[in-house]
């Protein structure tokens, strides 16, 4: 009898560690490659096939792998003045219905593509589809490894092989691709723990876009200039199926400042999916968290109102008898929110609320790259959204209503066109022509003691554009730049800083520039400890630095926590006695925080209790 139990549990063993294999209802990366290479031979006016990328590859057991993107439209070889939208299919690797929900929706406009709405979105839009950007994780799952496998195939600890465990989560190798994305990159990781240590699903990666798909995803948007797109997950727990985010609402407190637009689009498309069980429809929600994920990107970097949506049930792989009745009406069900969106980029059987138009250059009618800012729907946090260098042209998805415009580009005057007003039933069109701004060489000298210095000099070029930095050498400079008028600030070592207001002409400028050697009073290099200072919070000495070795910060542990207040101040006060009114405070800083909710302050007081701000700084600087 013992030796029949022995071969009962011997039986069972081998039973639960065999492979599983997916049903051949779903496509392997082979199978999506032959697929749209045979769409795009049978049908070259409307279909082209591009490689955007690849994988980065796992040096030895993993060599790159080309990641596809389908464009649908007519004159499909010719970047047209049109609206562009995308659908990207696969992201994690187990996820794989959302690699069928784009093959079935290229399919689908592709047959019918002589029927309406089928038609008017191949005459009038420009569609990508991405049915997967992480090729690696899909073979891992297509051949049977291993179906509940994450990530992409990242060698994290460069043994030379993908280590990984049959099973969900405690995979050493890989890297959550939407964990991977540049826009709140630091939080990505549940756990807090970085570098190739962290064992878990979710490991967002060495650095921002280090991985291949979301390079791909990322070089695809920039040069696409997405208004909407959908980024089609599934949940394995089923806490999260069947739903729709749109950004953003961090903590739920934390909203953008066009959630309302964001809510209405997700509402909608939610609205148009019905859920398996036919008990109702998708349900839509604001995103709450910060993850380095691809909305929160798309929506910072480009103004691009992406859909996560968890597509299907609990049951992520489902294999039905018969096996592809279900994954085909998941993905009917699906297609019906995402085509409501083709719509709703062309004001077509769906609100057209929508703000566009052309910049040019105002002289030659050419069109230019410039940045459009909706001031009621904007933020400090945002990159610039700018024109295509194609046509000039922008597209603003927005709600009905009435708003002020601001249109900018270095070496050109500023554009402000107040009063538009922008209805549900057309677009609005708002063509802007920027006039430019003469140029100015300046040329001069910077002396100390009538000696010439090295210095560096810091020119403002306003709000919108980044500053530029002038190195001085023997005392020589010159720079390019536009008339008008400009900050000026001039610092050599030893010297006190000079800033100064400079109306810069037309043409050539002669600027000559005197520094004072500096008299320092206080001085902290952090090279010793913190016992001549006050504290409060978690202040420490960290090697990190741009000068000496030590730098200090108040999140030695990488982040800080919610509601906390961190201060840092001199136990003896500064005596000033012996200089002059020209004081200066210099100081190297990095920060990353919270935009506009958290901000790090330079205060100073004469008495120790009443404080006056000098300076204050929120968002985020990497650099020194």
């Amino acid at each position: 009898m013992k030796s029949i139990i022995t071969i009962v549990l011997i039986m069972l063993i081998t039973a639960l560690s065999a492979q599983v294999v997916l049903d051949e209802r779903y496509h392997t990366y082979e199978e999506i490659i032959q697929e749209i290479s045979e769409l795009q031979a049978n049908h070259p006016d409307i279909v082209s096939v591009h490689v955007i990328g690849s994988t980065l590859g796992a040096d030895p057991y993993q060599d790159p792998i080309p990641i596809y993107a389908v464009k649908l439209s007519n004159n499909v070889g010719i970047d047209e003045d049109e609206p562009s939208v995308m659908n990207a299919g696969q992201c994690h690797a187990e996820e794989v219905l959302g690699v069928e929900v784009v093959m079935h929706m290229l399919h689908e406009i592709v047959a019918n593509r002589m029927v309406d709405p089928y038609n008017v979105w191949l005459d009038n839009l420009e569609m990508w589809f991405v049915p997967t950007y992480n090729p690696e994780g899909l073979q891992v799952v297509m051949d049977g490894r291993d179906i509940t496998y994450r990530k992409n195939q990242r060698d994290n600890n460069e043994n030379g092989i993908l280590d990984f465990v049959v099973g969900a989560g405690g995979e050493i190798d890989g890297v959550d691709t939407n964990r991977n994305y540049g826009f709140n990159w630091i939080h990505g990781d549940p756990f807090g723990v970085g570098g190739p240590e962290e064992w878990n699903d979710y490991y967002r990666g060495p650095g921002p876009f280090s991985e291949g798909g979301t390079q791909a995803i990322r070089n695809l948007a920039e040069q696409q200039h997405f208004i909407y797109s959908i980024n089609w997950h599934s949940s394995r727990t089923g806490f999260f199926s069947e739903k729709v985010y749109y950004p953003s609402n961090w903590a739920g407190v934390h909203p953008t400042p066009d959630l309302a637009l964001s809510q209405s689009i997700g509402e909608s498309v939610a609205a148009l999916i019905m859920k398996e069980d036919n008990t109702g429809p998708y349900e839509p929600y604001a995103s709450s968290g910060r993850k380095g994920n691809a909305h929160d990107w798309f929506y910072k970097a480009h103004g691009t109102i992406q859909l996560l949506i968890e597509c299907g049930t609990q049951n992520l792989q489902p294999n039905n008898d018969p096996p592809e009745y279900l994954v085909d009406d998941t993905c009917e069900r699906c297609s019906e929110g995402a085509y409501w969106l083709f719509n709703r980029a062309l004001g077509y059987n769906a609100p057209g609320a929508m703000l566009i138009g052309n910049v040019t250059d105002v002289d030659s009618a050419n069109p230019l790259v410039a940045e459009v800012i909706i001031e009621e729907a904007d933020a400090s946090y945002f990159d610039p959204r700018l024109t295509d260098e194609l046509y000039g042209r922008y597209w603003r998805p927005l709600l009905p209503g009435t708003y002020t415009m601001r249109v900018v580009k270095e070496g050109y005057e500023e554009q402000l066109v107040e009063n538009i007003t922008v209805n549900s039933s057309s677009w609005k069109e708002e063509d802007v022509q920027l006039t430019p701004i003469p140029e100015v060489l300046v040329n001069g000298n910077v002396y100390s003691n009538g000696n010439p210095i090295d210095a560096t000099i810091i020119v403002d070029n306003g709000e919108y554009f980044d500053a530029d930095t002038i190195d001085v050498v023997n005392g020589i400079f010159d720079f390019s730049n536009y008339e008008g008028e400009h900050q000026i600030t001039t610092f050599a070592s030893g010297c006190v800083p000079n800033i100064q207001l400079v109306t810069f002409p037309a043409g050539t400028y002669d600027l000559d520039i005197d520094l004072s050697e500096a008299v320092e009073v206080f001085t902290e290099d952090w090279e010793g400890d913190l016992s001549v200072w006050n504290i409060m919070g978690d202040w420490a000495i960290t090697s990190s630095s741009i000068i000496g070795d030590h730098s200090v910060t108040d999140s030695p542990d990488e982040f800080y926590d919610d509601s906390s207040t961190a201060t840092i101040t001199t136990i003896n006060p500064i005596n000033m006695n012996s200089v002059s009114n020209d004081v200066n405070l210099t100081f190297w800083h990095k920060y990353y925080v919270e935009h506009d909710y958290d901000n790090c302050y330079i205060e100073y007081s004469f008495d120790g209790s009443n404080w006056t701000e000098l300076a204050q700084f929120s968002g985020v600087s990497n650099d020194w």
